[in-house]
């Protein structure tokens, strides 16, 4: 290894025996270290899918690759073939057949450029994680080759070997790896640090640079070696400052095993029991499937990046661990592979639920007996993706389960699952079973068709129904739930008690706040029951009392949900309600009137089924009808004669507006990590017109981080039976305009506004992105700039900037700082006698705050037309009062979290 070359030179030697009853022509290889090589392989192109763009983007320093291969078989030098798809595997083409039970010498040389930690293995800074690193052999079996190139979601199945493996390093560093080291002085030198470690946790444990003494004469090379028989992979790890722990277990039958574990010094009180949760899980996984048979285990702290556990025979990495628990229980789980994936040699990749599944079970075992713990969320998330039929059956391919159904389905159902089998078998029969599967299958890569025919040749009653549901989607038989439970304030157990057993209902009672510039407070309470998983019947409540207007306002939700099994995959019928303050009068005497709306919307919405489970595409088509009661003032003038005087009293009073609109809507939504897009087709229809708009959305990522969004719009607005002036006036406010709507152009009352129908201060600066959502207002005047009755089209650009040249990531509160630019035209702008140019702009800074919940835009250059308005209208203050802010209230992270549970 060259640490500074982030680089490998390695020889491989490799004695391949013909155990099948086929003569082989051929072998294919995997060179997993090619899967780093540039942004065209299956790995990277998972690594999108699941929405990570960290590889896609990142320097070519920081890739990797293999080469230099110079393959020969018994002496000669033989052919190589590329794949046709993958670059990260190879067929060795034979230069004389290779008969049953025949073998044969193959040798190359190899040099490997390592990969930044992306996935499982490569460099961080001086920590080095060798997993994947050499050229293997693929795995030939009763169903053929299998030639497989390196993915992150879905692991391996790799040939069995005896290994006998010689690593050179510069001395300074500590190596843990696979199998039984052979150098007497480097296990006393391990187990030296091991003993100083101890000493130092007992006696100082604010100790720093003592825990992890110097290696004397520490420069030049070292050459370390290791062997261990019954194995399918090989990897080891190395940092110049691994903190050793290590000590002995003694197994029931009485065999005793090395436990080594190496750990930084800043993980050290995390750490320091993790010999002894070595040794629990050994002994817990001993009992339960079959004795461990090899004679050591280690487990290794791994970088930040390399984001979880993952399982080596005989060796585990795990990443920095929060909590000590967390630490045991990840611990076991990645310890119990060496059962399932090391010991069995399952298809991983083909079968998941045979590695990753059976091994829950007993982590779900180990921690529930240990600490209590139920796995909750992940019932529920279960639950959820079941209720919504966009679960998978346990029995897919690792590749073809969606990034969220691989951990709630592979994993989790499987538990459900083995426990279902535990419950029809009975616990004594089926501990029994799983110890006979082991010792038939080990080291003999068992299929699922063996798993079955061991269970069914061992039970007293039939089994096919229970390896039926490996195949359907859905809940499992007894796991519908019943009763219900009341959520509130003063029973905060209840939740915990919730996700560790859901019950079919749950309740929800909580105080709440709302404001708004005329209710003033509203204090009220929120009644419902949205819960995961979600109810067919869902309802909302918010009663609230305003301080400001005295009255009761509010939302109400009612939802139901139906599953039709076509290619309209849930259809929701819905009622929403809604009664606010929107305005306020206060005549010559002080007092006030409030005008308040109140709307009721039913609809429908067809979400429509994906045809790849993996799709980030939601689709759906919804139809709206808004019913919408306002108030409005009325003015007159009171006459009244008393004696000889005429007396003229203006007053006024409330008058209730009725009004409707139905609104259709498609919507085409792809949440790629990749230049993610959405389209929004839109036709309104009220009283005297019909609005159609069409709303694309599109993100260029960039490199670093963040990136380009591009936002385009086009609308046209059309009268029925004829313009009139009157309709004129009267559609005023759904008229197509290149500004940010105000709250009087929210004429759906879809969004937030704190003013609504505020003229003056800084409530009034408020807008919606909708239409041109151009930043710029010319609400002062009669007859707004890029306002229009016809037909309006705009592109918005909005560009993050990075923190090198964002003047305020130097506070201490990280600001994001990004640009923005809008450019439009409209149908009143290309007549002959126009005042305006044919395109109008605007561009400046847009400052997103709390996730872009408040954007705050700073119009900084704009077209002529606004310069002049703000000079006619705005004396003073005037960048001030040129600030519009906007408050989404469904921005990234909200819609992000629908998304995962919906898909």
């Amino acid at each position: 290894m060259n640490d500074k070359e982030k680089t490998l030179d390695g020889f491989e030697e490799l004695t391949y025996i013909n155990h099948s009853p086929d003569t082989l022509t051929y072998i294919w290889f995997h060179l997993w270290p090619n899967a780093y090589k540039n942004d065209r392989t299956a790995l990277s192109d998972q690594l999108l899918e699941n929405g990570n763009t960290k590889f896609y983007f990142e320097d070519k320093e920081q890739r990797g690759y293999i080469n230099r291969l110079n393959f020969k078989v018994n002496g000669s030098t033989a052919t190589i073939e590329e794949h046709p798809k993958y670059i990260d595997m190879v067929k060795l083409v034979l230069p004389a057949p290779l008969l049953p039970s025949q073998q044969i010498l193959i040798s190359t040389p190899f040099h490997v450029k390592l990969p930044f930690n992306f996935s499982r293995g490569g460099y961080d800074n001086q920590t080095f994680q060798l997993t994947q690193w050499y050229p293997k052999p693929a795995v030939y079996d009763a169903a053929g080759w299998h030639p497989m190139p390196y993915l992150d979601q879905g692991e391996f199945y790799s040939e069995f070997g005896s290994f006998d493996v010689r690593i050179t390093v510069p001395k300074a560093y500590i190596v843990a790896a696979t199998g039984e080291l052979q150098n007497r002085d480097e296990i006393r030198l391990l187990r030296s640090r091991s003993r100083k470690y101890i000493a130092d946790s007992l006696y100082n444990d604010t100790a720093t640079s003592s825990a992890t003494p110097p290696i004397s004469n520490n420069t030049g090379t070292k050459t370390l070696e290791y062997k261990q028989s019954n194995i399918h992979d090989f990897a080891w790890f190395a940092n110049k400052g691994f903190i050793v722990n290590y000590d002995t277990c003694k197994l029931s039958s009485g065999k005793i095993i090395d436990v080594y574990t190496y750990f930084t010094w800043i993980q050290k009180n995390i750490w320091k029991k993790s010999v002894q949760y070595c040794k629990d899980a050994i002994r817990f996984y001993s009992t339960e499937v079959g004795e461990y048979p090899y004679p050591i285990v280690s487990a290794v702290q791994g970088p930040e990046s390399f984001g979880g556990g993952m399982e080596y025979p005989t060796i585990t990495v795990i990443s920095p661990a929060a909590l000590a628990k967390d630490l045991d229980v990840t611990l076991t789980h990645e310890i119990g592979h060496n059962w399932f994936y090391g010991l069995l040699g399952s298809n991983e990749r083909e079968h998941p639920w045979m590695d990753e599944g059976m091994n829950s079970f007993y982590e779900y075992k180990y921690a529930y007996k240990k600490y209590g713990d139920k796995n909750g969320e992940l019932e529920l998330l279960f639950d959820t993706k079941a209720k919504r039929r966009t679960d998978q059956p346990i029995e897919t391919p690792a590749q073809q389960f969606s990034p969220i159904n691989y951990e709630v389905v592979a994993y989790h159902k499987t538990v459900k699952w083995m426990q279902l089998l535990q419950q029809t078998v009975g616990k004594p029969s089926f501990q029994q079973t799983m110890h006979q599967y082991f010792e038939q299958w080990k080291f003999k890569h068992p299929q699922p068709r063996d798993f079955e025919t061991v269970f069914s040749q061992s039970a007293p009653i039939k089994l096919d129904t229970v390896f039926n549901y490996l195949h359907t989607t859905g809940f499992l038989p007894n796991q519908q739930r019943h009763g219900w439970k009341i959520l509130t304030p003063f029973t905060p157990k209840v939740l915990k008690s919730y996700i560790d057993n859901p019950s079919k209902n749950l309740l929800i009672a909580t105080p709440l706040l709302g404001a708004n510039g005329y209710d003033k407070l509203m204090p009220g309470v929120i009644v419902t029951n949205y819960k995961l998983p979600p109810s067919d019947f869902q309802f909302l409540l918010t009663p609230m009392n305003a301080t400001g207007s005295k009255r009761l306002t509010g939302l109400g939700k009612l939802n139901y949900t139906f599953y039709p099994a076509s290619f309209i995959r849930m259809t929701t019928l819905f009622v929403n309600a809604a009664t606010f303050s929107m305005d306020q009068y206060t005549d010559t005497t002080g007092a006030s009137t409030f005008l308040q709306f109140k709307k009721i919307v039913p609809g429908v919405r067809f979400t429509f089924k994906e045809k790849d489970p993996r799709s980030t595409v939601k689709q759906f088509i919804q139809w709206k009808t808004y019913f919408i009661k306002e108030q409005s003032l009325h003015f007159a003038t009171d006459t009244s004669i008393r004696g000889l005087d005429t007396t003229l009293t203006p007053y006024h009073s409330l008058q209730n507006n009725n009004r409707w609109l139905n609104q259709l809507q498609w919507v085409y939504d792809n949440d790629r990590a990749l230049y993610p897009f959405n389209i929004t087709l839109q036709i309104e229809e009220a009283k005297d017109f019909v609005r159609p708009a069409f709303t694309a959305n599109y993100f260029f990522n960039y490199a670093e981080e963040g990136g380009l969004s591009v936002r385009f719009f086009a609308g046209k607005f059309i009268y029925t039976n004829g313009k009139t002036i009157k309709k004129q006036l009267d559609t005023d406010r759904y008229q197509l305009s290149l500004s940010g709507p105000k709250g009087y152009e929210d004429y759906t009352y879809s969004d937030y506004f704190i003013g609504r129908n505020e003229y003056n201060g800084w409530l009034s600066q408020q807008m919606m992105v909708r239409d041109g959502a151009f930043k710029v207002r010319t609400d002062l005047l009669s007859s707004q700039v890029g306002k229009t009755d016809n037909w309006l089209m705009a592109a918005n650009f909005n560009t993050t900037l990075p923190d090198k040249i964002n003047p305020l990531s130097l506070l201490p509160l990280k600001i994001p700082v990004h640009l923005f630019a809008d450019i439009g035209t409209y149908a009143e702008a290309w007549q002959a006698n126009a005042e305006t140019d044919h395109f109008l702009f605007d561009a400046g800074l847009h400052i997103p705050l709390l996730s872009e919940t408040i954007n705050l835009y700073i119009p900084v250059f704009y077209s002529k037309v606004y310069s002049n308005y703000y000079k006619s209208t705005i004396p003073k203050n005037r960048l001030l009062r040129a600030i519009s802010f906007s408050i989404n209230l469904n921005n990234k992270f909200f819609k992000k979290a629908n998304n995962e549970l919906e898909f």
